[in-house]
């Protein structure tokens, strides 16, 4: 199969639950899509959006009945994760299904290889004109993320100042409306559409009819602007309990505007008739910590759970009516192979990711390592390079240059307070076995085995099988 410009489509070595996607494969695929005729994809990312925020997520903080309904009418995905926290390395591998070490985006100001293949080129070669819609100027289509890409729409080409204060008063996004143009413009070829909406994103500034709702001011006069949240991660500032839920609150109006913005669209999608033959995915780059750790309001600098754990969620008609939800652990390399099985486009690329389609079915997902990992990009950036993995519902951390080591069984402690790496040695050593495995990209993988109680545990809570 070529690319854009007659590009080989490369095979590429690949790590844990890897997919090759071939005819024979796909000929035997029955998620229940109908494909007489081709089905369109609008890929939603949201910066820096919290799966515990949503309301389909458990969340009572922000308000997102669009969210939610998305969800009620598609499959839930409970546990994904994102391979960083980062947003173009972490956007790089959600379209690619490669984690950062093969596609080679350590972090900001890298720039992807043309060698590697974007799910835009690949559906290009399938016929399908392309559009990606971004407010970041770090997705910028200089870092080669635009590869594939017809249309490349950014938000900060406009003026920003201006955008900014008519979004502030009146919530008018300039990126909706011009994603609802392009959707609407006539089109004898399928689409496939990427929205990129970075409001979450620090500072927490949402336009003024969010703030009303959810800014609890109290007696804090704080504002959640760069500088002021820098300070706090000093120390410079303290916070009362008061000043923490203020802050968050500007977070969860942040939140709450977004899902509005995602009402617009799926509104456009339900009015015109395209959602019927429609596949929606919605997730988000990475998530954020709230000052659960170290003073911190960020996401750049940690690979605790509220960092790296992201919404998922896929949406076709046919595909899951009523809602479903999958307890399955699954990563953001998993969404390219994925898409790719679905709409029936064969390859013999190889990808880090593994397809989802069985849980289409009612099948369920065996557990795999799920990796996740910091690099920093310049001699000065705030951070030495980091790596994790989860298995099993354990989880080790690891960071270059420090002697500490950091081991925690979720089942029991998912906020990840109680460091297990020294009362568990023969666990710890396991688990660094495995990461360095991961990491390296061995085959050839020695699982760590879950005790009866561990599973037991786990089963419990429902991190065991497919539902």
């Amino acid at each position: 199969m070529t690319g854009m410009g007659g590009k080989r489509i490369p095979g590429r070595l690949f790590l844990y639950g890897a997919v090759l996607l071939a005819g024979g494969l796909l000929a035997g695929f029955g998620c229940g899509l109908q494909r007489e005729k081709p089905w369109n994809v609008l890929l939603i990312t949201i910066d820096t959006l919290r799966a515990d925020r949503l309301g389909c997520y458990g969340g009572m903080y922000a308000a997102t009945p669009n969210m939610d309904r998305l969800a009620e009418r598609g499959v839930l995905f409970a546990n994904a994760f994102a391979a960083m926290p980062l947003t173009l390395p972490s956007h790089t591998s959600i379209l690619t299904g490669l984690y950062p070490k093969s596609h080679g985006v350590l972090s900001h100001a890298y720039t992807l290889e043309e060698d590697k293949t974007t799910l835009a080129e690949y559906l290009h070669a399938e016929g399908y004109r392309t559009g990606a819609f971004i407010s970041s100027h770090v997705l910028d289509n200089r870092y080669g993320i635009g590869q594939g890409f017809d249309t490349f729409w950014r938000r900060y080409n406009y003026n920003a100042e201006e955008a900014n204060r008519i979004r502030a008063s009146s919530g008018f996004d300039i990126l909706t409306e011009a994603v609802g143009q392009y959707l609407a413009a006539p089109s004898e070829q399928p689409t496939f559409a990427w929205i990129h909406w970075f409001h979450p994103h620090k500072p927490y500034e949402p336009p003024q009819s969010q703030r009303l709702k959810y800014d609890y001011r109290g007696n804090t006069n704080l504002q959640a602007d760069k500088l002021t949240l820098e300070q706090l991660w000093k120390g410079y500032i303290d916070l009362s309990e008061e000043d923490i839920q203020s802050i968050r609150g500007l977070y969860d109006g942040e939140v709450a505007y977004t899902d509005q913005q995602v009402g617009i669209i799926l509104d456009q999608l339900e009015e015109s008739g395209m959602a019927e033959r429609t596949i929606v995915i919605l997730t988000a780059d990475h998530g954020e910590m709230l000052y659960e750790r170290d003073r911190y309001f960020g996401h750049d600098i940690m690979l605790y759970d509220p960092s790296i754990q992201v919404p998922l969620i896929i949406a076709a008609p046919g595909l899951a009516d009523g809602g479903r939800i999958v307890q399955s652990t699954v990563r953001s390399v998993d969404l390219v192979p994925t898409l790719l099985e679905m709409l029936a486009i064969a390859t013999e690329d190889e990808f880090d990711g593994r397809t989802l389609t069985p849980v289409f079915d009612g099948e369920e997902l065996s557990d795999v390592p799920v990796l996740a990992e910091l690099f920093g990009p310049k001699p000065n950036w705030k951070t030495e390079p980091r790596h994790s993995v989860r298995y099993n519902g354990w989880k080790i951390i690891e960071e270059e240059g420090s002697d500490v080591r950091q081991l925690y069984w979720l089942a029991d402690d998912p906020n990840e307070l109680n460091n297990r790496a020294e009362s568990d040695p023969e666990k710890y050593a396991e688990m660094k076995q495995l990461l360095d495995d991961v990491r390296a990209g061995s085959r050839d993988v020695d699982f760590p085995e879950l005790s009866d109680e561990e599973r037991k545990v786990l089963e419990a809570l429902g991190y065991m099988g497919g539902d």
